[in-house]
């Protein structure tokens, strides 16, 4: 954890306590009306721990189940539910954070709402942009914790490091 505390406390508020604080007051309305369309931005650092953006990747992590439950909770209701897992996306998040990794493998914005709009049409609670982060995701699922967590620090590693 390399950045200072009020940094990651902001990072929580964002990610976190704003995602349940925003559909606390705007899904009840949507479950009265019997319709509508919740859609919450995790990550694919949802589907496994993150050395060095430990907090971040536990925010998208509580982003990814917080919306899945819901997903679950609202079906009835008629109100659809997605969480888009994006993977590293040209956005002004590399730009701020300095992070220069998997400078190769980023999507465009457009490619990862593509992505999304794709899904809203299907019964299915999450969404992951693009072939390569699928397979990543699925990937994860499978692998030892501590084979994981090496192969996580690698791929966050800046390029020239590789």
């Amino acid at each position: 954890m390399t950045q200072n505390i009020e940094t990651h406390l902001a990072q929580i508020q964002l990610n976190s306590i704003t995602v349940v604080d925003l559909t606390a007051r705007f899904l009840p309305g949507m479950v009265k009306a019997g319709h509508d369309l919740v859609i919450n931005i995790a990550s694919t650092a949802a589907f496994q721990p993150t050395p060095s953006m430990a907090v971040y990747g536990a925010t998208k992590a509580f982003v990814l189940s917080f919306t899945e439950a819901l997903w679950q909770e609202t079906r009835e209701a008629g109100v659809r539910v997605l969480t888009v897992c994006p993977g590293p996306t040209e956005t002004e998040f590399f730009a701020r954070s300095g992070e220069q990794f998997m400078s190769e493998a980023r999507q465009t914005p457009k490619q990862v709402v593509d992505a999304a709009l794709s899904a809203v049409s299907k019964s299915t609670p999450t969404v992951v942009s693009g072939a390569r982060n699928s397979l990543l995701a699925c990937c994860y699922r499978f692998m030892p914790r501590r084979v994981m967590l090496k192969v996580t620090q690698r791929m966050m590693r800046p390029a020239a490091v590789h």
